[in-house]
């Protein structure tokens, strides 16, 4: 399947960053951290987008939770959430795209990474949302509950066709299913890595900013009459009401900007897996041997 890469000057070079050979978890890993390092700033400005607009929201959504009633709680939720859905699908796809090409070695800019996703935004979401609503539908009852893990790894690299090789919606998840195909069990294990990975480092660095805001003296004490959940929401979860607006603004904006350079961490192991598979499977290498 030939990729459309409109967006990639004509005069890249076809020297990749990473040897175009089939890669083992260690191989991946290495690789992830290590095209991270080498193009940080490529990777920081599409992330600063979600930095920038997702501090906005996030403050602004706050606002108006503080100032609501009880019972208008769940609906505002969803208005929060979704906006925020949008941003983080949106700059995920940007750094996706901009991890296929840094791995074969061509020249890309933030600009020419958020312009790819722009272009391709409706059915890249639209993958997404498929996905999704087929995934939570399967895992509503217990039954279900296998069928969901097997399909979210059998559906997982739908995003990466249709960015990179410009598949429609429905065609992407196939194309996913395809390069799954007859490695369920390794591509498990692969993105159950990263996810651990993932998470360790973001959870591991918001505890700890969420420990040292509850320690700055004179910021806020729990209520002695609060339960263990309440306690637990005071110090990671706090509100306005809880540490005042300052304080909440300035953890918002730590929060939000780790999460932000955290992004990248998944974007890129992703695409690393989707290229491994291609290699495997299609001979990959070898066609873009062929095409200099």
């Amino acid at each position: 399947m030939q990729e459309n890469n409109n967006l990639v000057p004509e005069n890249n070079t076809q020297e990749t960053s990473t040897p175009l050979t089939p890669l083992s978890l260690t191989d991946i890993l290495d690789g992830m951290f290590t095209l991270y390092r080498n193009h940080f700033h490529l990777f920081f400005k599409i992330s600063l987008v979600y930095f920038l607009i997702g501090f906005v929201i996030d403050i602004i959504s706050m606002d108006f939770i503080v100032h609501s009633r009880p019972s208008d709680l769940p609906i505002l939720s969803f208005f929060i959430l979704f906006p925020s859905l949008l941003l983080s699908m949106f700059v995920v796809g940007g750094l996706s795209y901009a991890s296929a090409n840094v791995f074969l070695g061509r020249n890309i800019t933030s600009g020419d990474a958020l312009r790819q996703i722009l272009r391709r935004y409706l059915p890249y979401l639209g993958g997404f949302i498929i996905y999704s609503l087929a995934i939570l539908g399967m895992f509503i009852t217990c039954i279900g509950i296998p069928f969901a893990v097997y399909f979210m790894v059998r559906w997982g690299l739908y995003g990466l066709p249709v960015l990179f090789e410009e598949t429609p919606t429905m065609a992407s998840l196939r194309r996913s299913t395809e390069l799954v195909k007859g490695t369920w069990w390794r591509v498990c294990g692969i993105m159950f890595a990263l996810l651990i990975i993932y998470y360790m480092i973001l959870t591991i660095i918001s505890t700890s900013i969420s420990f040292v805001f509850f320690l700055i003296p004179g910021a806020a004490e729990i209520p002695q009459d609060a339960t263990i959940i309440e306690s637990m929401s005071f110090i990671f979860t706090p509100t306005p009401r809880d540490i005042g607006w300052t304080l909440y603004m300035i953890r918002s904006f730590i929060t939000i900007g780790i999460t932000a350079l955290a992004l990248p961490i998944g974007s890129i192991g992703s695409t690393l897996l989707y290229f491994d598979l291609r290699i495997r499977k299609e001979a990959y290498d070898i066609e873009m041997q062929a095409t200099n």
